[in-house]
């Protein structure tokens, strides 16, 4: 996603609240209040009359900013909200959706709106493509700007989500490590967000719709990545998700 049209999109879904510090947030266009909003109905997993809110960017303390329920660390180069474990078993396509998304191929799940992540990382600077992948499962390396995932529960140490998958091929289980995600930004189509309208958020099986996409090898298949049943908790537990910036 070029920087013009990162910039419009933040312009059209953001209202920034005064903050209550002397540091200013980073400038973006004004925009329209925030409110209550309807995504366009799609076909699909998602509710019918699926409705949101555009949260405004609020000042925590100086570096550090709240939109909903996701913080922005500016000193830290991170993006950081709550998600939950959303299966224990079987065949992925996804990192996390949001919930009512493809909740049936996805690790994790998580409440937070694509919208409002969206614009939780274009203000850290993280940007995307602007030529995304032309469809899902394409077999080029998606492009855009680095970054790191890192999973914490309440108690224990940091983890990634390749330590609760799993790469089958051939019938034979091999464990991830050090696997590459690169911020892509999802894409808008016909007025359309895709990462809103789909629910789609992280990727591990290429989808120019999610806004984080796999780009290790074996991304353009949909048939070996699977959950880690031995490492992965139980269903229902929270999670912590953090986007850290590599660049």
């Amino acid at each position: 996603m070029t920087k013009p049209i990162a910039l419009l999109l933040l312009a059209a879904i953001i209202g920034l609240a005064t903050p209550s510090h002397s540091e200013s947030p980073p400038a973006v266009a004004a925009p329209p209040p925030p409110g209550m909003m309807p995504t366009p109905q799609i076909p699909g997993e998602l509710p019918d009359r699926h409705t949101f809110r555009v949260s405004p960017v609020e000042q925590v303390s100086p570096g550090l900013y709240r939109v909903g329920e996701i913080l922005i660390n500016k000193k830290e180069r991170t993006v950081s909200f709550p998600a939950e474990v959303n299966m224990d078993k079987g065949l992925l396509e996804y990192v996390l959706v949001r919930s009512g998304g493809k909740t049936h191929e996805s690790l994790l799940r998580t409440r937070v709106e694509p919208y409002n992540l969206q614009v939780a990382c274009l203000l850290l600077g993280i940007e995307g493509t602007s030529v995304p992948l032309a469809y899902q499962g394409a077999p080029e390396t998606p492009k855009g700007d680095p970054v790191a995932l890192i999973l914490n529960l309440q108690t224990g140490a940091p983890s990634r989500p390749e330590q609760w998958m799993v790469k089958t091929v051939d019938g034979t289980n091999h464990d991830l490590r050090n696997m590459s995600w690169v911020f892509t930004g999802s894409l808008v189509s016909n007025g359309r967000f895709a990462a809103q309208a789909e629910g789609s958020i992280i990727a591990v099986y290429h989808d120019p719709a999610a806004m984080i996409d796999n780009a290790s090898p074996g991304g353009e298949s949909d048939e070996i990545w699977f959950v880690n049943e031995k490492s992965v908790p139980p269903v229902g537990t929270p999670v912590t998700i953090t986007i850290k910036s590599l660049k």
